[in-house]
C-alpha cells in the first residue's frame, strides 16, 4: 500500500519539494531515519504531560490534534479549536485547553527539523482564518503527490499558470480544458481532465465557482513562495495586508489591490471610500464583514463508533507510530499497525500510513 510523504500529501493532495538550501540549491542532504523519529517522538509520560506544554515537547494531545489536522489537510479556525478540544478530552480531560496559539507554537518548535510548520491564513473570498500545515520551503509543482500522473501535475501547473495570470483571480474550465493537448505524459481525454479538476478541488488546491477555477487558501498558504519566484512579473500582493493576491479589487487609478476582507475592514467606518494608495474614488461595492461557519466534522460525534457496523475500506492517511503508537483510526475504530519509517529516495521521507481497513 502506499506511504504518505512526510511533508504532508494527506489523500492525494499536491505536494511540496525538498527543503531548499539559499539561493533556491537543493539540499545535499535529507534528515536521517533517527533524526525524524527523535523529532517526532519526543512525547512526555503522562505523569509528566501537564508540566511540559510550554516546552516543546509533543504530548499525546498535540499528537492526536496534528494528526487529525493532516488528515483534513486544512481546517477553519472555529474547526480547529473544537478539534484542539476533543483532543484534549480523549487524552487530558482534566487539564486547562492551552490557548490556541501557544499550543500551535508546541507543535511547531517539533516540526521545525523537518522544515514544516502549521501555519495560519485566511480565505480570499470571505476572510475566514485557517490553519494547515505547509512546507517552509519552496513548493513546486513537480513535488506534488505521487497519486498524481505527471499529466495531471501538468494540468495543475496550467490551471496555476492561467490563474495566475489573470486580472480577477479565476481561470475558466474551458480555458484549462484547452491545454489539454499541451500537457506533458501520458494524452488526456478532456473528460478526464474535468475529473482531474474535481481532485483538485476535492483535496483542497482549488475552489471552484460556476464554471470557474480559483486557488484554495490552502494552495497559497503552501504555494506562496513558489508562486513569487515563478511568476514574479504577474505577482500580486495586497497593499493592506502585503500578502500574496489571487482575487481581490483593485483601484482604477494608480492600480493598487486589495484582498476583499481587507477592502471590508479598510473602509468598515467609510461612507465614500478612497483608495489608501491615490486617494482617488473607490469604485467598488465594498463587501460586508461575513461570520464563520462552522461543519460538522468526525470528532463531533457524541459517542463511539457502532461496534456493530460493518467495517468498510478506510481511506484515512495517518502518522500512526510516528504520533499515536497503537492509537485506533478516528474513522474506523480500529487500531493502526506498527509501521516503520522508509526512505524511498532522495528526495522524500515516507512513512507507511494507511489504515489497513
Amino acid at each position: 500500500m502506499g506511504g504518505l510523504d512526510l511533508r504532508w500529501q494527506p489523500m492525494g493532495a499536491p505536494y511540496p519539494r525538498s527543503p531548499r538550501l539559499e539561493g533556491g540549491a537543493e539540499p545535499s542532504f535529507l534528515p536521517s531515519s533517527s533524526s525524524v523519529w527523535t523529532a517526532l517522538g519526543r512525547c512526555a509520560p503522562p505523569s509528566m504531560q501537564g508540566n511540559t506544554r510550554r516546552t516543546g515537547v509533543m504530548t499525546d494531545v498535540h499528537r492526536r490534534f496534528l494528526q487529525l489536522l493532516m488528515t483534513h489537510g486544512v481546517l477553519e479556525e472555529c474547526d480547529v479549536k473544537r478539534l484542539q478540544k476533543h483532543c484534549y478530552k480523549v487524552h487530558d480531560c482534566n487539564a486547562t485547553v492551552e490557548k490556541l496559539e501557544d499550543f500551535i507554537n508546541t507543535i511547531n518548535s517539533v516540526l521545525e527539523s523537518l522544515y514544516i510548520e502549521i501555519k495560519k491564513g485566511v480565505t480570499e473570498d470571505d476572510g475566514r482564518p485557517i490553519y494547515a500545515l505547509v512546507n517552509l520551503a519552496t513548493t513546486s509543482v513537480s513535488k506534488m503527490a505521487s497519486d498524481f500522473a505527471e499529466n495531471e501535475l501538468d494540468l495543475f501547473r496550467k490551471a496555476l499558470e492561467l490563474i495566475i495570470d489573470s486580472d480577477t483571480g479565476f481561470a475558466s474550465s474551458t480555458n484549462i480544458l484547452n491545454l489539454v493537448d499541451q500537457l506533458k505524459g501520458k494524452k488526456m481525454r478532456k473528460k478526464e481532465a474535468e475529473h482531474v479538476l474535481q481532485k483538485f478541488v476535492q483535496n483542497k488546491w482549488l475552489i471552484e465557482k460556476e464554471g470557474e477555477f480559483t486557488l484554495h487558501g490552502r494552495a497559497i498558504l503552501e504555494m506562496d513562495q513558489y508562486i513569487r519566484e515563478t511568476y514574479p512579473d504577474a505577482v500580486k500582493v495586497c497593499n493592506i495586508c502585503r500578502s500574496l493576491l489571487i482575487q481581490g479589487q483593485s483601484c482604477e487609478t494608480c492600480g493598487i489591490r486589495m484582498h476583499l476582507p481587507c477592502v471590508a475592514k479598510y473602509f468598515q467606518s467609510s461612507s465614500e471610500p478612497h483608495c489608501p494608495h491615490c486617494n482617488d474614488y473607490w469604485p467598488h461595492e465594498v463587501p460586508g464583514q461575513l461570520q464563520q461557519t462552522s461543519s460538522l466534522l468526525p470528532w463531533d460525534s457524541p459517542g463511539p463508533a457502532d461496534p456493530t457496523r460493518p467495517l468498510q475500506r478506510c481511506t484515512v492517511p495517518f502518522l500512526a507510530k510516528a504520533f499515536l503508537p497503537q492509537d485506533p483510526c478516528s474513522c474506523c475504530g480500529e487500531h493502526l499497525p506498527q509501521v516503520s519509517l522508509s526512505v524511498p529516495d532522495s528526495r522524500s521521507i515516507r512513512l507507511l500510513l494507511r489504515c489497513p481497513l
